[in-house]
């Protein structure tokens, strides 16, 4: 399946998405590493944890909202792609884990 259509398939039948919208930055993302061959790569989202949707304050099980997905990086080495949903960082902070 296409990196696009496998990402859907998340959304819906994991979140209760109904549909996803790619940035332009994401679907760049996206079409660069399809021509580059990594296209067959697993998927793992990266989201917030407060909520099935994008969005912290939608507790419960949400259904019926478009999915945003702002960007597509991909850890070639790991050997998976990760769509990063909402406003979701890939950058960790340390500020509130004194411990790192």
């Amino acid at each position: 399946l296409p990196i696009v259509e496998k990402i859907r398939i998340i959304a819906q039948k994991v979140y209760g998405a109904q549909d996803i919208e790619l940035s332009p930055a994401a679907q760049s993302q996206v079409d660069r590493y399809t021509r580059q061959g990594f296209g067959n790569l697993p998927i793992c989202m990266a989201k917030t944890h407060l909520s099935l949707s994008h969005q912290p304050e939608r507790k419960g099980v949400p259904t019926g909202f478009i999915l945003p997905i702002s960007d597509v990086r991909a850890s070639i080495g790991a050997g998976f792609i990760y769509p990063l949903v909402g406003t979701v960082s890939a950058v960790y902070s340390t500020q509130s884990l004194p411990f790192l």
